[in-house]
């Protein structure tokens, strides 16, 4: 073997094994570099082409070992996407493998902002400040504005400087302050949109090729299909919700339309036999499980049931309400009426918020129970008042101005029923403006029916009696409850206590005077018996009319005549004097007048009169009568405001 020979053997056997360990290309040139310093000979060039041949050999080999690793990382990200974790998780997996197989120093995967038009950063990776992580660019704008506007990849070596680019002054200034100076991107798709773009960035220049953004481009479809599967997933998701609750829906409406079918069979028996309101409401708190009230116009609860406590306050339906309506969360209420005429409200209560609400059948049950309550309350009503109107006409007869025929009298009354005059019972005549008599006398019977009584209209004037009842109590009470029933103010006349129907008669007269003098007085809307009128009511009630006369005759009249002939305001002042306590001035300004004028009027009333016995207790006691006497008296005869002769 010649030297030659053995250097050509020598170098095939480097060759070799370079090729045997994976050697750098480094090691080939090197190699190469040895063989061409040699003299020039045929069998040099044939070692150079050798060499050559077997760098070739080497690159192929790396590029199928980088294909080999780029599938098998590609096979692993179709792994994670058929194994459905979590998204997220999902998508970082995707960004850290984009990181690995280009050996980047950084990878982010930003989206499109259909509600702001904006892109922003959805994953990041290999960032070292924040501002980069939170960075959101108009579309056009910077790598990823311009892919996800444009659909098509994009490479720069050189970020900052790239006249292609057009850049947004905030992003410009987190991408330099996190050092990125080359990168490239791929669109992420779906179909034809363009949703986001996968890329990948590094900390000095750099220049990708096609290789590597076709590796960037199998990762980001692999993205696009876990985004586009979450979309799908979380429709599909919120699709079977809403069929669930649909499902959930319709099965509360069907268990609401068995209540409801149930209620008519429940209610419909209560209305026939004249069930009382308790019942119905017993009945409809266990249909509906809630708490239930019936309450009258008044207020009053008049029934309730359903185990729960009921709210402090009970809502009442606004003006003009027809049907059933939520008045706070949790509080349905609806108003029972006949007609035009109302008995009250039913109130609902299906407990604290947040309450559930009440289903459609379920609100036309509530609406059901009202028309069954109002029929009930009616039929009770109608029922009492063919009562109350049998048992009135023997009251009528007995009030009557001709005596009655007393024996005939109390055989009507004993076949009758219901009404026993020998139980000690207190009068009362009412009287209301605004309001018809008939309005009146229902509320009036109601009250009466609920203290054991009864009510009746005589002489254009509503009258009550009511058993065992204290008059002085009856007195302040009645205005009140009959003022709340109307919605007007009412006025009271009260007198008790009467022990026989002879004794009612009389006890009826002094009722009516008593209302009378509140009227002539300017009391309306108040009540009261002759001993709440003070000094008025003991001397009406222990004088004749002749008495009254001259004592208006020898008081006021002589001040009547001289303002009359002298056109004068003594009987005025003289008023007002005591309406303020005696007060000379305090009546001046009542009067509007000067000081002077006053003490000038009572001045001339001592002289009219003869006398100053007005200054002197007794004497102003006498004459404060007579001017409320003088008032009254304009308005009602004397002979209407004095007892009866033997009452």
């Amino acid at each position: 073997m010649t030297d030659g020979h053995g250097a050509a053997e020598e170098v095939v056997a480097r060759l070799l094994h370079l090729l045997a360990t994976e050697a750098p290309g480094e090691a080939f040139d090197r190699l190469a570099e040895a063989v061409e310093s040699g003299p020039p000979t045929a069998e040099r060039d044939e070692l150079l082409v050798a060499v050559g041949r077997a760098g070739r050999v080497r690159e192929l080999l790396d590029h199928r070992k980088r294909r080999e690793k780029e599938t098998h990382a590609l096979f692993e990200t179709a792994r994670d996407l058929a194994s459905l974790r979590d998204v997220d998780e999902v998508l970082e997996a995707i960004v850290r493998r984009a990181r690995q197989l280009l050996g980047t120093d950084a990878t982010y995967l930003a989206l499109r902002d259909p509600g702001a038009g904006d892109v922003y950063m959805r994953t990041t990776l290999g960032t070292v400040t924040r501002a980069i992580e939170s960075v959101r660019q108009p579309l056009g704008s910077g790598v990823g504005g311009r892919i996800i506007a444009t659909g098509e990849p994009f490479a720069t070596a050189d970020y900052v400087n790239d006249p292609r680019l057009q850049r947004d002054r905030a992003v410009t200034d987190a991408v330099v302050e996190d050092g990125i100076v080359s990168m490239v991107g791929v669109p992420l798709r779906i179909g034809d949109q363009v949703m986001g773009a996968l890329f990948v960035a590094n900390r000095y220049e750099r220049a990708f090729d096609r290789s590597e953004v076709a590796l960037l481009s199998s990762l980001a479809d692999h993205a696009s299909v876990v985004i586009e599967n979450s979309r799908l997933f979380e429709h599909a998701e919120t699709t079977a919700q809403r069929l669930r609750d649909a499902n959930e829906v319709l099965a509360h409406q069907g268990r609401a339309l068995e209540r409801a079918g149930a209620a008519h069979e429940q209610l419909m028996p209560l209305a026939l036999r004249r069930a009382d309101v308790g019942e119905l409401v017993e009945t409809v708190a266990g249909m509906l499980g809630a708490v239930v009230a019936a309450v009258g116009v008044d207020g009053r609860v008049l029934a309730s049931a359903g185990g729960g406590p009921l709210p402090g306050d009970l809502p009442a339906p606004g003006p003009g309400a027809v049907g059933a309506h939520e008045a706070r969360p949790g509080t349905w209420t609806v108003p029972v009426r006949a007609g035009t005429e109302s008995f009250g409200h039913l109130v609902l209560v299906t407990g604290e918020p947040p309450a559930p609400r009440l289903a459609g059948p379920d609100v036309r049950t509530l609406e059901r129970a009202a028309q069954t309550a109002a029929l009930l309350l009616l039929m009770d009503r109608q029922v009492s008042m063919a009562e109350q109107q049998v048992r009135g006409e023997l009251v009528d007869d007995l009030l009557a101005d001709r005596e009655p025929d007393w024996r005939a009298f109390e055989r009507r009354v004993r076949r009758s029923g219901g009404i026993d005059l020998r139980t000690p019972h207190t009068v009362a005549v009412v009287a209301a403006d605004g309001v018809g008599r008939r309005a009146l006398l229902h509320a009036a019977a109601e009250l009466a029916a609920r203290h054991g009584g009864l009510a009746t209209e005589h002489a254009a004037r509503v009258v009550l009696l009511l058993p065992d009842t204290d008059p002085a109590e009856l007195a302040r009470q009645l205005p009140g409850e009959l003022g709340r029933s109307t919605g007007v103010p009412v006025t009271a006349g009260v007198a008790g206590v009467a022990r026989s129907a002879r004794e009612v008669r009389d006890r009826h007269r002094e009722a009516q005077r008593c209302l009378r003098l509140l009227l002539a007085l300017g009391r309306a809307g108040e009540g009261a018996g002759t001993e709440d009128l003070g000094v008025l009511g003991l001397v009406l009630d222990g004088t004749s009319p002749k008495q009254l006369r001259m004592l208006l005759a020898e008081s006021v009249a002589p001040l009547e005549r001289y303002d009359e002939e002298h056109r004068t305001l003594l009987l005025p002042t003289l008023e007002g004097w005591f309406a303020t306590g005696q007060n000379p001035r305090a009546a001046a300004r009542l009067l509007q007048v000067h000081p002077n004028t006053v003490y000038q009027r009572l001045e001339r009333i001592d002289s009219v009169l003869g006398h100053r016995r007005r200054r002197e207790p007794d004497g102003a006691l006498t004459m404060h009568v007579a001017l409320q006497l003088r008032r009254v008296l304009d308005q009602v005869p004397v002979e209407e405001l004095l007892p009866a002769p033997g009452g």
